[in-house]
């Protein structure tokens, strides 16, 4: 067999010393003989570039030197000549069955009887590369290498999923907040807008400011006693029932009505009645009347008013009427301060059926929303909306009570509003709940997913985070949040439970849990409707590293 000469350094020295030519020789004759045999591999020859080339006969020295002279051409096979030949690999040599037979060849190894049950490990698929290339880029497949696209804009053009909203489920420091804040920033390259409700409090402010900052976007902070912004609930920018002048057909939001309803049922925890929503909607509409016709804006210590007592010279004309033995005139019968709706035989009974509602509204207004809701809208709010990256910092309002609910409840029911208004412009806007339970809890949390519902006429992508999902009931509103959602990011589930209750809520195979329960900070379990989990790995810049770390108060790095 010809020996391997390796590449040289210079292209002109000899393969074979003249002195173990004959040696050569003679190892040669028997290599072949080997190789025809099927015994030994082909000989090889390995040119200055490291490319194997096989020798077609030891007597051809000349042309392998011409080989080794020309490696550094270039150019393909036509350009060779007669050298193109020792570029080609031949097909490997047959197997003589009587040599077999003989024990020339080694043998095979026998194979074990197995299952393709028990074989699914030793057959491990390779994903293809995905070829589609626009959107934003999240992270890394882990078991294809390849990069992984969770734009939602970007997917559903494709049809690869057929909504708009995502989802993150993890516990606390597995990098959920992090992917989070990473795609908010570079939905920002594709001048669409970000609406940011934050809630979590880092170094005395929602920990979102850093990005805000580094935007150069100010922070419309919310304040308990009206120490920060105000955002009226019966804003003019939310229509009575919705519906916009100019909007698009069909596409109407949670209005005051249902915004102002949906905040009492909360409150008085007990439902509404009949009488009650209607007298709640009269009072809404005498107070909008006479506010546009001041122009200015309503507020809710007005309609709590108008509810309890209607029209204080009507109400008090009928009092002395009443006391003194009198009848009620046709004039004081036909209007109570219902302006004569609910006509006269309801008129007087008309006074009763509000007036649980607006005391509870007194109650709210002196309590628990004192001016967060109930004064006009700050100017400082209407020009946040202008900027590409609105931060709402509610990280300063208390745990407990109906103030996070009503807030942020409010302000996606205002920006829902807002974008119905504008949604012949067609602008993307992507909006972040860091903290998806306070949505998910009571009529407000009904009112909000019914916003998000109209995700796709109002171009309004919904990011939401969850934490515990066993903390949850079954028919909670914050579960159908989370089944709702058609991008879906489960990073590490620490309790067996929560990684249960992620298993059987999005229908994936019971030994799915383990891999949740070992997954590594920053990596999640990718689901959508309709399509295979991918297993992917967020990835981050050392730019976006700086501005997601959540860690600055408990490292003592902040100022």
């Amino acid at each position: 067999m010809s020996t391997r000469t390796g590449a040289h350094a210079y292209p002109d020295e000899p393969y074979y010393s003249d002195e173990d030519v004959e040696r050569s020789r003679s190892q040669a004759i028997r290599g072949w003989m080997r190789w025809v045999m099927g015994k030994a591999d082909e000989p090889v020859y390995l040119d200055d570039d490291g490319m194997e080339h096989y020798d077609a006969d030891l007597a051809d020295v000349q042309l392998l030197r011409e080989q080794a002279r020309h490696g550094n051409g270039g150019g393909g096979l036509d350009e060779w000549g007669a050298y193109a030949p020792m570029m080609e690999r031949r097909d490997p040599p047959l197997r003589k069955r009587w040599l077999d037979r003989a024990g020339w060849y080694e043998r095979r190894p026998a194979g074990g009887w197995t299952t393709t049950r028990q074989a699914e490990a030793l057959n491990l698929f390779t994903t293809r590369r995905a070829i589609a290339h626009s959107g934003l880029i999240t992270g890394q497949n882990l078991m294809g290498q390849s990069v992984v696209r969770l734009d939602p804009f970007e997917l559903y053009k494709e049809g690869v999923i057929d909504g708009v909203n995502t989802c993150n489920i993890g516990d606390v420091g597995t990098g959920k907040s992090s992917d989070m804040k990473t795609s908010v920033f570079r939905q920002l390259i594709l001048n669409r807008q970000v609406v940011v409700f934050d809630k979590k409090r880092q170094g005395g402010r929602g920990e979102y400011g850093s990005i805000a900052d580094a935007l150069g976007a100010p922070s419309i902070e919310f304040l308990l006693d009206g120490a920060g912004v105000s955002l009226n609930l019966l804003d003019p920018a939310i229509s009575t029932d919705g519906r916009h002048k100019g909007g698009v057909a069909g596409v109407v939001p949670a209005g005051q009505q249902a915004l102002l309803l949906a905040v009492l049922k909360d409150a008085m925890e007990q439902p509404i009645t009949p009488k009650m929503r209607a007298a709640v909607r009269r009072a809404l509409a005498i107070v909008n009347e006479r506010a546009k016709a001041a122009n200015r804006e309503p507020l809710l210590v007005e309609v709590a008013g108008q509810l309890l007592d209607p029209d204080p010279g009507m109400s008090t004309a009928a009092y002395d009427a009443v006391r003194n033995g009198a009848e009620l005139s046709p004039e004081i019968l036909d209007n109570l301060g219902d302006g004569g709706y609910f006509g006269s035989r309801w008129a007087s009974r008309s006074l009763e059926w509000g007036v649980d509602a607006g005391l509870t509204l007194l109650e709210l207004i002196d309590g628990e929303l004192r001016g967060l809701v109930d004064r006009p809208t700050s100017q400082a709010v209407h020009d946040a909306l202008e900027h590409p990256f609105v931060h709402f910092d509610i990280s300063g309002l208390p745990e407990q009570g109906k103030a996070v609910q009503v807030v942020m409840t409010t302000a996606q029911t205002w920006l829902s509003n807002r974008l119905a208004a504008r949604s012949q412009n067609r602008t993307q806007t992507v909006e972040v709940f860091e903290e998806g339970w306070s949505l998910g809890d009571g009529s407000t949390g009904d009112t909000a997913r019914a916003n998000m519902k109209l995700s796709r006429g109002l171009g309004l992508s919904t990011s939401s985070a969850f934490h515990h999902l066993s903390d949850h009931p079954a028919d909670s509103p914050s579960r159908a949040l989370m089944q709702e959602a058609d991008i879906v990011k489960l990073y590490k589930q620490g309790r067996a439970d929560d990684a249960e209750a992620v298993c059987d809520m999005y229908h994936l195979p019971p030994e799915t849990r383990d891999v949740l329960m070992q997954l590594g900070r920053g990596q999640c379990l990718v689901v959508m409707k309709n399509r295979d989990p991918i297993l992917m790995q967020h990835m981050r810049s050392s730019d976006e590293i700086a501005l997601t770390n959540t860690n600055d108060v408990l490292e003592g790095t902040t100022p």
